[in-house]
């Protein structure tokens, strides 16, 4: 017997190991077996020497060479787990996701190529979608049934409302709207359509980009429209500038634009189902983090669900992509430390897995929502408006643009501004204590 309890090991077996240690490579043998095997599987049955990540059997070429890992889990094509930066996910989706857009694309025989066409650009490529579609004009609420009785729902939608600041400017072309209706631009005929739009969602979370503040009366303090600032069911929260920045804010949209009405982003909550946790905050950018505490009680535990919102609107030149992430890092410190985590708004990018701004939240752990294009002009549409998530599981989620919308573009008949809304449902897990 080589181990005794309570004595070690015999010497005989520690003489065994250091001639072991002393012997030429070819003369250690790369399996052992013992009596404990013989009892398990048989006299002289071997045990197999297996990969310490895919726990596959070793290979002989791998078990002369003495390794612990085999070529599957080494090869060139294996993308190498940047460890620091999955250290925060559990196993499951969320790690998928992480690997998901690091995987290498696999090297494919060449088709045959298509006669060219004199055709308009096609769309630019979309996530493939995997959850069901939240059907535009319908609650979200109706959905409810997608989420587990474990988790907690929570819904989402942003879109940027287009200011009317921002519509056909003079020696401003790419705000001329050409292909448009007058129609399908007047604010007095959008802003109705927009706010039942909004209040039909029933969405507990709304974030709005290129809203137009408005002067108090006899007040040069800028604040949120009446028709958000009351929008019945909801806690509305505007970015926090101070007076000086507004101001200044509206003196360059009345020289450049014509209006002087600043703009800027906000959040508006369900006030039956969330409060504010902490006070909100607002950093580099056109950009808001809102910090919300569920009112419903956590399904089997104790505590609440905490969930942090980040509202950005980047700037829209891709030249200036190094702005985009500076306001991105400035959402990030205002965050914190919160677990459950979501940003969304109109990122001006379609945030592709090789770019700064898909690598960035590649590198910090989110996933994306796949919703489909948000954008168009005739003939064209870009993915501008997403939503991502950290440690909250999705269900389902608005799909893109239709045929009709894109040939025609944004606004039209059917989307009251240039961007349409996405939206998705999360159903999200809460830490509680043990129950014992």
């Amino acid at each position: 017997m080589s181990y005794r309890p309570g004595q070690g090991l015999s010497d005989e077996a520690v003489a065994r190991l250091k001639a072991r240690k002393t012997a030429a490579g070819v003369d250690v043998p790369a399996e052992d077996s013992n009596a404990q095997w013989d009892r398990l599987l048989g006299t002289d049955a071997k045990k197999k020497l297996r990969c310490s990540v895919c726990t596959r059997p070793l290979s002989e070429g791998d078990q002369q060479a003495k390794r612990v890992l085999c070529a599957n889990c080494t090869g060139s094509g294996v993308f190498s787990l940047d460890r620091a930066a999955v250290a925060h996910l559990e196993l499951g989706c969320p790690i998928f996701y992480y690997c998901m857009r690091h995987v290498k694309p696999q090297a494919r025989s060449e088709a045959p190529k298509a006669v060219e066409k004199n055709v308009s650009a096609p769309a630019a490529p979309v996530p493939q979608r995997t959850l069901p579609v939240l059907p535009r004009g319908v609650s979200i609420q109706e959905h409810l049934g997608l989420v587990v009785k474990s988790h907690l729902p929570l819904s989402i939608l942003s879109v940027n409302l287009l200011s009317h600041c921002y519509v056909r400017v003079a020696n401003q072309p790419w705000n001329a709207f050409a292909h448009c209706e007058e129609a399908h631009l007047a604010w007095e005929l959008r802003q109705p359509r927009l706010a039942e739009m909004l209040r039909a969602s029933k969405a507990d979370v709304l974030c709005l980009q290129e809203v137009t503040m408005e002067s108090r009366e006899g007040d040069e303090e800028w604040q949120l429209p009446a028709w958000l600032r009351n929008m019945e069911g909801y806690t509305a929260v505007q970015q926090g500038f101070k007076a000086k920045e507004w101001e200044k804010q509206a003196e360059r949209n009345q020289r450049v634009c014509g209006h002087r009405n600043p703009t800027g982003v906000a959040t508006l909550f369900r006030s039956d189902r969330f409060t504010e946790a902490a006070p909100c905050k607002f950093g580099s950018g056109s950009g808001l983090a809102v910090f919300l505490r569920c009112l419903d009680a956590v399904p089997g535990g104790e505590g609440s669900m905490e969930v942090a919102v980040g509202n950005l609107h980047l700037i829209g030149d891709p030249e200036r992509s190094a702005e985009q992430l500076k306001a991105l890092n400035s959402l990030k410190k205002n965050l914190g430390k919160q677990d459950l985590r979501i940003i969304c708004g109109d990122l001006n990018s379609e945030c592709e897995p090789g770019s700064d701004l898909g690598k960035w939240f590649a590198e910090e752990g989110y996933s994306e929502v796949p919703c489909g294009s948000s954008w168009a002009e005739p003939q064209k549409s870009l993915r501008l408006d997403h939503i991502f998530s950290r440690r909250l599981e999705a269900v389902a989620c608005t799909d893109g643009l239709t045929p009709e919308e894109v040939a025609s573009g944004l606004p039209c008949s059917s989307v009251p501004s240039d961007h349409l809304p996405v939206a998705a449902l999360f159903g999200a897990v809460v830490k509680t204590k043990c129950p014992w």
